[in-house]
């Protein structure tokens, strides 16, 4: 969906067309869910929940979405990484023991393994280095959008990055 589609989307949920948000939570529904589930080191359940929670979020605030001050996918991040650190400060349970249901029905058991291995060594990052990391380089998100999440410069957002990739290459290759 392009950047035009999804302002045009917006302003008709704006306008009173309530059921074009459904296009949104499909474009964003399994990005905003790995985030979440990454962010939290969480039980798919319980990032299911707040990702709920976000759209809703974004639905009530939709009005107040500025497409001049960040792009949609920004913001609603922005609000993703609000509520994901507010239940961790809550001190949601962390259970991970199983990676992403998507990966575990169709990968082969060596894949499943290597995957869960990344999981484990995702989840030991430091929190602003794990954040940074699933932004850029999961969520595919430019260093400037990250750095408009995190509320931070470009360079810190680089050298966090760059930090998780050497921690994660380490731990994996311990393997």
């Amino acid at each position: 969906m392009s950047e035009d589609e999804e302002l045009q989307i917006i302003r008709r949920i704006v306008d009173g067309e309530i059921d074009a948000f459904e296009n949104l939570v499909l474009h964003y529904q399994d990005r905003l869910l790995r985030m979440i589930a990454t962010l939290l080191n969480d039980q798919r359940r319980h990032a299911e929940d707040l990702t709920q929670i976000v759209f809703v979020e974004a639905f009530r605030r939709l009005k107040d979405f500025d497409p001049a001050r960040s792009r949609f996918s920004t913001w609603l991040f922005m609000i993703a990484r609000s509520r994901s650190l507010n239940a961790l400060k809550k001190k949601v349970p962390t259970l991970f023991a199983e990676p992403p249901e998507q990966y575990t029905d169709t990968a082969e058991p060596e894949h499943r393994e290597r995957l869960r291995t990344l999981d484990q060594a995702l989840h030991q990052l430091p929190g602003k280095q794990k954040r940074a990391f699933t932004l850029v380089a999961l969520e595919g998100l430019s260093y400037g959008e990250a750095a408009q999440i995190e509320s931070t410069t470009v360079g810190t957002i680089k050298s966090r990055v760059s930090r998780a990739r050497e921690f994660l290459k380490t731990s994996l290759n311990h393997h």
